[in-house]
């Protein structure tokens, strides 16, 4: 068998282990538009930083790619697929036939159509090992750097440039940070550690303009911008299925086998949609345990081995100068409080005796058991004590329940 993986991240690297898990035999091409071998894409603010050395971001050693007889090509950028004739063209003109394939191409930055902006010389995206090279060889002590965009990748870029330029200023249209996450509550408390750093923040505004080393802001003011980086979204990178056949919504359209539209196309990680468990809408969810889970089962169905992907539950676990942030399932400002502090937030969202969500800051040793609540629909009522009371670990669950989860019910 002839198996052919455009991208080379977390669905991709996935995929490949699980074919080669079935098939020994089959050849496995893999299709990297990076420079570099597959890397863990949330490393990149630690890199620049200079907190994490570049031999430590690599997802596998160079070795396992030899192991399990993976051929990848660096640097090569799909630019069309003709799936009648089962040819997938690169912009470097190199054409790779396949019987089966997968679409694991991630995701690409949102840039805004703002006059050039996206020809700017000092105009950066923060979604690469190479934008990240690039940002790191322009800034200096004496840059003054605006972020568009609060959300995750602005926040992690701001981090990462922390200490290394004179001023940072992070823009965003709306009136927090992480608003499509956090509301504001917790998004405060974010905000506020991260502005004792130094870092500041302007909701409300986009960029209206920018000239040379001046960005003019919506409400007409002026910020001074050695250095830009844009981090207001991403996009399914998937601008090469044009005239594919392949159905495209939000995202690439999947089964629950995550075959495309097309026979023998395949797609996982965040270029595919997902089935949300709490809410059962189709949406991209794009998350690092995700993508894994999609893309293991991609590569168990392309090499004939039958796997159904399960609903997803949106997560995000992240660190902002030390301060542990996670949430998952449905937020809601009115949830159950645990614990509120100035710097520390427990809240849960509970839902006719079933826990449907949590915000968990500067306390997230329990969060493994509340995801295990949430995945699982757990009846709360027949917990040992109330979880909205008390701290939480493995006790919580009847002793029956403990001996399942931690033997799988045959030990004694």
């Amino acid at each position: 068998m002839k198996y052919l993986i455009i991208g080379a991240g977390a669905a991709a690297i996935s995929a490949a282990e699980s074919i080669r898990s079935v098939d020994k035999a089959g050849s496995i091409t893999m299709l990297s538009a990076e420079s570099v071998i597959p890397y863990g894409k949330p490393l990149i603010s630690y890199l620049l930083s200079e907190k994490l050395s570049e031999n430590k971001m690599f997802y596998r050693p160079q070795s396992f790619y030899k192991r399990l007889n993976i051929d990848i090509k660096l640097g090569s950028e799909v630019s069309k697929i003709d799936t009648k004739r089962k040819i997938v063209t690169t912009r470097q003109n190199k054409k790779y036939g396949y019987e089966k394939l997968l679409i694991a191409s991630g995701s690409v930055p949102f840039v805004p159509p703002i006059g050039d902006l996206a020809k700017q010389k000092n105009a950066f995206t923060f979604l690469t090992y190479g934008d990240m090279k690039k940002i790191k060889a322009a800034v200096n002590k004496e840059s003054n750097v605006v972020i568009a965009g609060a959300g995750l990748v602005g926040l992690k870029a701001a981090e990462g440039l922390y200490g290394k330029v004179k001023n940072i200023t992070v823009i965003d249209l709306a009136d927090r940070i992480m608003a499509s996450v956090l509301d504001e509550e917790p998004a405060k408390i974010i905000q506020n550690h991260i502005e004792s750093k130094g870092i500041s923040f302007k909701f409300g505004v986009s960029i209206k303009s920018v000239r040379g080393k001046k960005i003019t802001l919506s409400n007409g003011k002026d910020l001074p911008c050695d250095i830009l980086v844009i981090a207001v979204g991403v996009r399914p990178g998937i601008a090469f299925l044009e005239g594919s056949g392949v159905k495209v919504e939000k995202g690439i359209v999947v089964d629950k086998n995550m075959q495309t539209s097309v026979k023998s196309v395949y797609a996982a990680g965040d270029c595919a949609l997902s089935t949300d468990m709490l809410s059962k809408q189709k949406k991209v969810m794009a998350l690092w345990p995700n993508a894994v889970l999609q893309g293991q089962v991609a590569g168990l169905n392309m090499a004939d081995v039958k796997s159904e992907a399960a609903d997803a539950l949106s997560m995000n676990a992240i660190s902002f100068f030390g301060m542990q942030v996670m949430s998952a399932g449905i937020q809601e400002p009115k949830a159950h409080y645990l614990k509120n502090t100035k710097n520390a937030l427990s809240r849960l969202k509970v839902n006719k005796d079933i826990l449907e969500g949590f915000t968990l800051i500067n306390n997230v040793a329990r969060a493994g058991i509340y995801t295990d609540l949430i995945k699982n629909k757990t009846s709360l009522s027949a917990l040992t004590y109330d979880i909205k009371i008390k701290d939480i670990a493995l006790g919580v669950y009847p002793f029956e329940t403990r001996r399942k989860k931690l033997f799988g019910g045959g030990a004694q």
